[in-house]
């Protein structure tokens, strides 16, 4: 079976970050994992959080600065990055002038409930 996507469903934030998922329980309907096209605008930064679901990014443009359990990474255009479940991580755009463009695949689905601070 196929199921192409022409176009996501934006999740509502507050904080100036696009989240536009593509596959998941928002546009899908899809739990096993959620796909998402994500915008930062610059100098955003997200409160810490553990998930409970493991999370790859692919950044395409910018920097996405993330911080786990007392580790730094910035991942720059064409990288990727896993954080696994249960780690607790901060992510943010690395500049103060520029947005990052990044996708995000979570295992199982993102859904808020499955975060805690």
């Amino acid at each position: 079976m196929l199921r192409k996507v022409e176009h996501g469903t934006i999740f509502p934030r507050e904080d100036g970050k696009v989240i536009d998922e593509h596959f998941g329980v928002l546009h899908t309907q899809h739990d096993a994992f959620s796909l998402a096209h994500m915008f930062a605008p610059p100098a955003w930064r997200e409160a810490a959080q553990v998930a409970e679901f493991d999370e790859v990014v692919i950044v395409v443009r910018g920097w996405l600065a993330i911080e786990a359990d007392g580790e730094q990474q910035e991942v720059s255009p064409g990288e990727t990055c896993l954080v696994e479940r249960g780690t607790r991580v901060t992510y943010s755009n690395a500049r103060q002038d520029e947005e990052c463009e990044y996708w995000s695949l979570c295992m199982p689905a993102f859904r808020p409930e499955r975060t805690r601070g």
